[in-house]
C-alpha cells in the first residue's frame, strides 16, 4: 500500500525533527544552567524547555509507532484462535485510529481557540504555534498505524509475535558476546 521509499523517507523526516528538538532542548539547558550559574537566567528557559519537552514527546510516539514499537499486548492476542485473534486486532487498531481521529480534530480545534494568544515569556511565539503539535502527530500517528496494518496483519495471521522475536534475538546476542571466545 505505502511505498518502502515513502516509509523510509517519513521515519528519517520523524528521526530528523526527534533529533533536532533533543539537540536544542539540551543546548538550551545547558545555556540556561550557564547563565543561572553567572547569575543572569534567561525568563524564557523554562517555558521552552517544558514545550521542547512535550513536542519530543510527541514525535517520539510517532516515531515509535512508526516502527511499531509502540505498547500493545500481542502474546495475549495471539494466544486466541485465528478468526478472534484478527477480529480483536482489527478492533484494537480501528480503536487506535478512531482515539487519534478524535485527538486530532479536538487538537485542530482547539487551535481556533488559541489564535490571539502566545507564550507569557515569548509574546512573539503564537501559543496556536506551540499546540499545533497535537493535530500534527495525531495525524502522523494514524498514517504509521496504516502504513504498519498490513505487516502487522500477516504477522497476526502466521502468529508471528514481534515483541518474542527481538527479545530471542537479544537473548542471542547476550549469548554470543559472552561465549568463551569472544570474552578475550
Amino acid at each position: 500500500m505505502f511505498p518502502k521509499l515513502f516509509r523510509t523517507a517519513i521515519v528519517h523526516v520523524i528521526e530528523a525533527i526527534c533529533i533536532t528538538i533533543l539537540v536544542s532542548l539540551a543546548s538550551i539547558v545547558i545555556y540556561a544552567s550557564t547563565m543561572r550559574w553567572l547569575g543572569a537566567s534567561p525568563s524564557w528557559y523554562d517555558e521552552i524547555a517544558q514545550v521542547m519537552l512535550a513536542w519530543m514527546t510527541y514525535f517520539a510516539a510517532v516515531y515509535a509507532a512508526l516502527l511499531g514499537q509502540h505498547m500493545r499486548f500481542s502474546g495475549i492476542v495471539l494466544a486466541m484462535p485465528v478468526a478472534p485473534r484478527i477480529i480483536v486486532f482489527l478492533l484494537g487498531e480501528a480503536l487506535l485510529i478512531i482515539f487519534f481521529a478524535i485527538v486530532g480534530w479536538y487538537g485542530w480545534k482547539l487551535l481556533n481557540f488559541l489564535t490571539f494568544d502566545a507564550l507569557l515569556s515569548l509574546r512573539w511565539v503564537p501559543m496556536s504555534v506551540v499546540q499545533s503539535v497535537i493535530p500534527v502527530t495525531s495525524g502522523l500517528i494514524i498514517l504509521a498505524t496504516l502504513m504498519n496494518l498490513p505487516r502487522e496483519l500477516t504477522n497476526m495471521l502466521q502468529g508471528i509475535d514481534k515483541e518474542h522475536e527481538s527479545i530471542a534475538a537479544a537473548i542471542a546476542e547476550a549469548e554470543a558476546e559472552n561465549t568463551p571466545e569472544t570474552r578475550t
